[in-house]
């Protein structure tokens, strides 16, 4: 019962924090000695998935954010920058189209407010890391349960053929019971015709006298 109560707990804060409003401020394109960073200022760490056309465009699909009243375009150490757009695509959704000499290389990165950028392309998504761990606690919960009528129902086959061996070994007991020849040991008057009454062997003895 704690185990379910604490699933669903995860669930309701995972849904709540889904829930808050989350806006793109401001995207920096920075120039490395590999590419490119691509720095999303965001609330809340966005779900990104980066999409490549070729190796001089790239498109980012941004889940659970909206774009501020103005979303702000940075430049640091590249001057290779074709074009930036930004694009809401649904109340939750934005695209950020970019084309720029080798992009394909960028490495994709969030920095909230007072945080520092962390690297989020293709992060998973926080529903299903959520989703994930319900369904492992259920299906931890349905197979300890499987195991435990399992080992109840071993005890019964057991203990059912532990009896049937014991009936089987009496019937075969009784079996060789009956087998058995049958010694009659009761001898009627064994020592009768050779022993005299004493009353008369007296007689006799007086009688040689």
């Amino acid at each position: 019962m704690k185990r379910i109560l604490l699933i669903l707990s995860i669930f309701f804060i995972g849904l709540a924090v889904q829930a808050a409003d989350n806006y793109l401020h401001t995207i920096v394109l920075e120039g490395t000695d590999d590419g490119y960073n691509i720095i999303l200022k965001t609330d809340v760490l966005p779900q990104v998935k980066k999409t490549i056309k070729n190796k001089d465009n790239l498109i980012l699909y941004i889940k659970g954010i909206k774009t501020s009243d103005s979303v702000n375009a940075l430049y640091k150490s590249t001057n290779d920058v074709n074009s930036l757009v930004v694009e809401n695509t649904a109340s939750d959704e934005i695209k950020v189209y970019i084309q720029a000499k080798d992009i394909a290389k960028a490495t994709v990165m969030a920095k909230t407010n007072g945080g520092e950028p962390i690297i989020i392309s293709e992060r998973f998504p926080l529903e299903k890391v959520i989703w994930s761990i319900i369904v492992l606690g259920i299906l931890a919960i349905v197979v300890k349960s499987a195991k435990a009528i399992t080992d109840y129902e071993n005890s019964i086959v057991i203990k059912k053929d532990i009896k049937d061996r014991e009936i089987e070994l009496y019937r075969s007991f009784q079996k060789e019971l009956a087998d058995m020849p049958n010694i009659n040991c009761k001898i009627k008057n064994a020592y009768a015709s050779n022993v005299m009454p004493r009353s008369r062997r007296n007689y006799k003895e007086l009688a040689r006298m």
